[in-house]
């Protein structure tokens, strides 16, 4: 299996990876690898290679930017293109830069304290990196390329397809890795792990609802409950517990009959759930066509996050244009909290200037892009596009 790409959507230009990318094929086409014996006999005697035997300083970078053959570049490029863009985008371009580079030394440290053999390689840096994504962003569906007698494209979890690697790596560490340096892969895993999750434990990193941390606390709830409901906790029991804990005092709770819905209420209801069932089914036309039936009941009505962004980003790629304004001012209305909220504004803002012939609400859209957005490439074009609305109107 072969990652081939993701959904994550990126917020900046990812200049640290492209860099990190083409420094590590530039340097294998310049020759040093050890596809030869003379590219190997270059490595060891300009002292690139990690030597465990006698490391110096240079070494823990140095080898981190060389590979053995084409195939080993190929697959290391593979993994840093698909996981350490996102990572780059969510650390900076300063962060991630130093994360790399810190993955890289560590890495050499954890492959010195169980082998003695010179090591070459970004794997343990990219491991880091994987594992700082299992803990940023576990269920960003990948797309992987799979063979097993047939060539076909799946699509996973993040979680599943780095738990797999981890585990194979730990595997195949335990039964001694041969030629590949599988304790520099754990090291590399360990400290990207650990750091990404210390960074969101500790807020230096912004939270969001769907990182590991997350998942955790919100199983762990789940699990709580579930014990609560062993031992004959019922939410729903006619007999509820009032006064201080320890205290056998109950009171009885009145029942209420639930109101009666009207067809259109009904309607409503019906709505909602076939749009639940179309998302999760990605199926995006379907989902469009009962939202904007909804919408024609409930002028006001809002869908769970991701279903509102999901419906609304097909109206647009549509041209539906009105229809995806709406939609995107009830997703800024309703989930104004969402980290990435400015980007929304941004793009009501081009929306209603450029195709709806509404400059005052596109100036009001992007002077609220302007005040949530950090990207300053991003804020840029909001001011641009804000100058050209203010020409047109003078």
């Amino acid at each position: 299996m072969i990652p081939i790409g993701s959904d994550y959507r990126m917020r900046r230009v990812p200049l640290v990876n492209y860099a990190l990318v083409a420094a590590n094929v530039l340097i294998f086409l310049l020759g040093y690898n050890s596809e030869t014996e003379q590219g190997y006999a270059l490595l060891v005697h300009a002292q690139l290679l990690l030597d465990p035997s006698s490391p110096q300083l240079h070494q823990f970078f140095t080898s981190v930017f060389l590979h053995a053959d084409f195939m080993h570049l190929a697959g290391n490029m593979i993994f840093l293109w698909v996981f350490g863009n996102a990572i780059n985008d969510r650390f900076g371009q300063v962060g991630y830069g130093a994360f790399y580079l810190s993955a890289g030394v560590l890495a050499g440290l954890g492959h010195m304290m169980f082998s003695s053999a010179p090591v070459l390689g970004a794997s343990g840096a990219i491991a880091a990196v994987t594992g700082a994504y299992l803990v940023l962003f576990p269920l960003v569906r990948l797309k992987l390329l799979f063979w097993f007698y047939i060539i076909t494209v799946l699509h996973v979890s993040s979680m599943y397809f780095l738990l797999f690697c981890f585990i194979k790596d730990a595997y195949m560490s335990l039964r001694g890795g041969g030629e590949v340096a599988y304790e520099a892969h754990l090291s590399g895993y360990i400290f990207g792990i650990g750091v990404s999750a210390m960074l969101l434990a500790t807020k230096i990193l912004p939270r969001n609802s769907f990182d590991l941390l997350n998942l955790i606390r919100s199983a762990h709830r789940r699990g709580r409950y579930r014990r609560m409901a062993a031992q004959g906790y019922d939410p729903f029991n006619r007999l509820a517990a009032t006064g201080q804990p320890g205290t056998k005092r109950w009171t009885e709770v009145k029942p209420v009959e639930p109101a009666s819905l009207n067809s259109q209420e009904i309607r409503e209801l019906e709505l909602r759930r076939e749009i639940s069932d179309a998302c999760k089914r990605h199926d995006l036309q379907a989902a469009v066509v009962r939202y904007v039936e909804l919408a024609s009941i409930n002028s006001e009505a809002v869908l769970p996050r991701q279903e509102q962004l999901d419906v609304a980003n097909q109206l647009m790629h549509d041209r539906r244009y009105a229809e995806a304004a709406e939609a995107y001012e009830q997703f800024c209305k309703h989930h104004g909290k969402y980290e990435r909220v400015g980007e929304i504004y941004l793009l009501l803002g081009l929306l209603y200037g450029r195709y709806l012939n509404q400059p005052r609400l596109g100036a009001e859209m992007l002077q609220g892009a302007i005040d949530r957005l950090d990207d300053s490439q991003q804020v840029a074009l909001a001011r641009n596009e804000l100058a050209k609305l203010n020409d047109e109107s003078d």
